[in-house]
């Protein structure tokens, strides 16, 4: 079993952003007296702030535990797909700048109506794609051509035609 999970720095930071959002969004409303259309924005805002806020908590105790069988992601709530049942596998690339340089990637998989989407910033995404783009090629599934490019980019041999390989384990 190997297990992932997301670095303290980077949850740090998000719940940095989320409670200068909060801050912001929550003490026009509490120490001045606004209008009814502001009193709605700023309410929104700060709706947004806490989901964003209740994402990192999440994050910070995730866990992705993969194992022979199944990846698992553990947090506030625990969502699994079986290796049999994977359906789909894709590794996105979104980027922060029209010159495509600043971004992250997600990985996503798909089976028996379950969802998973794990980001970049976790401890060894490369390590965690190859292995699922093992078990997703060994299982015939195949690939897009944004995501061979994005699999290539992270340096991981896309065996986009379903033959077997076996599914490594990480990085030597």
């Amino acid at each position: 079993m190997k297990v992932f999970t997301y670095p303290f720095k980077e949850v740090m930071r998000e719940y940095m952003r989320a409670g200068i959002g909060i801050g912001l969004t929550a003490l026009p409303l509490l120490l001045l007296r606004p209008s009814s259309v502001i009193v709605y924005i700023l309410g929104a805002l700060l709706c947004l702030f806490i989901l964003y806020a209740l994402r990192a908590i999440n994050r910070h105790i995730a866990k992705v535990c993969i194992t022979e069988n199944k990846i698992c992601i553990t947090g506030l709530q625990t969502k699994c797909i079986d290796w049999e049942e994977l359906k789909a596998f894709s590794v996105s690339y979104f980027s922060t700048r029209r010159d495509g340089e600043r971004g992250w990637m997600q990985l996503k998989l798909e089976g028996r109506g379950v969802r998973l989407r794990i980001e970049s910033t976790i401890t060894d995404f490369e390590d965690l794609v190859e292995i699922c783009a093992a078990i997703a090629a060994g299982r015939g599934l195949s690939f897009s051509s944004a995501t061979v490019q994005n699999l290539d980019i992270l340096g991981i041999y896309a065996n986009n035609h379903g033959d077997k390989q076996p599914a490594s384990w990480g990085r030597k």
